[in-house]
């Protein structure tokens, strides 16, 4: 009898000692889960199912309010669809699997917030979960939409700039040639006049490739600022 009960000791101990390895790595897996830097939502077909602090804090949405629900009636998403229309195209959709999104949308204090967006699917126990984790992109997006702005009013500086130009230096040139042409008082006068007003011309023109360079060295960090996101045609 005693050694029937010490057999059942050992034959039980790696069973025990596996589910204890399996509380451990759970319990590393909440602290990551929760300790993350960006946010992180796990749902399924059916609705969110998890949330960590930091989607919370980036929303202004507790996980009472979303646990449970569809993805389409976030209240982010009930309040403009248009925030949600990227999340729930890419949500129902395997095939746009690791494709990056934006998320746009406005928080619950009014602050519009844009997540740079990743969905992985994974199937477990016959049930399609999502894992979708976020980078918050919204001080880059602003930035970009700063420069854009800019960028268009340099373009229209440069634009008037040149037309300037043009209209001071074609009559100067006729002024010149019509000073050099007939001999009198003035002569010497007025081509001291038109270099005078060249010069000025010429520093408007030291201006105009200035602004250029400064066009094209904001044009450069746009394209390499922000990452490539997805921008595929969800309508």
């Amino acid at each position: 009898m005693k050694d029937e009960a010490s057999k059942m000791d050992l034959q039980s101990f790696p069973s025990e000692q596996i589910y204890r390895r399996l509380q451990a790595v759970e319990a590393r897996w909440e602290i990551l889960f929760h300790a993350a830097p960006d946010p992180i939502i796990i749902g399924d077909e059916d609705g969110v199912l998890v949330c960590n602090p930091r989607f919370e804090e980036i929303t202004g949405l507790s996980s009472e309010q979303i646990i449970g629900i569809p993805i389409s009636s976030l209240p982010r998403c009930n309040t403009n669809s248009d925030n949600c229309e990227s999340l729930v195209y890419h949500w129902y959709h395997p095939k746009r699997e690791g494709k990056r999104f934006t998320w746009e949308f406005t928080n619950v204090l009014g602050n519009q917030i844009f997540l740079d967006m990743q969905i992985k699917f994974v199937e477990i126990e016959d049930n399609m979960l999502r894992f979708c984790i976020g980078r918050d992109i919204t001080w880059e997006t602003r930035l970009l939409q700063d420069q854009k702005i800019a960028i268009s009013q340099i373009d229209k500086n440069i634009a008037q700039l040149a037309a300037l130009n043009d209209e001071i230096r074609n009559p100067l040139t006729l002024i010149s040639m019509s000073a050099g042409i007939e001999e009198g008082p003035y002569q010497q006068r007025i081509l001291e006049g038109v270099r005078l007003i060249n010069r000025i011309v010429d520093r408007l023109d030291q201006g105009f490739t200035e602004s250029e360079k400064v066009r094209r060295f904001l044009r450069r960090t746009m394209d390499e600022f922000m990452p490539e996101i997805d921008e595929q045609d969800i309508t």
